[in-house]
């Protein structure tokens, strides 16, 4: 039983580290592009508003499921 009890608690880290993830990407769109690019401005300094919006939906929509995943236990 001990088994079981540690891989529960590895997947709540895992599902936290997930929502955290995506969380920050629904915030913060345009450090993650930054990121995307290996960190690397180019000079390019426009920013491109399909690919923020594409991010942050990306990002509530893996937040929302995560936080789910998280509280799914609790509903049982």
């Amino acid at each position: 039983m001990p088994l079981l009890q540690h891989a529960g608690a590895l997947l709540s880290l895992v599902l936290v580290f997930w929502t955290g993830s995506s969380l920050f990407a629904l915030l913060h769109p345009g450090t993650v592009l930054l990121l995307a690019r290996g960190g690397r401005d180019d000079g390019l300094s426009r920013r491109e508003p399909a690919s923020e919006g594409r991010i942050r939906l990306q990002g509530g929509l893996m937040s929302l499921a995560g936080l789910i995943l998280l509280a799914l236990p609790l509903l049982l």
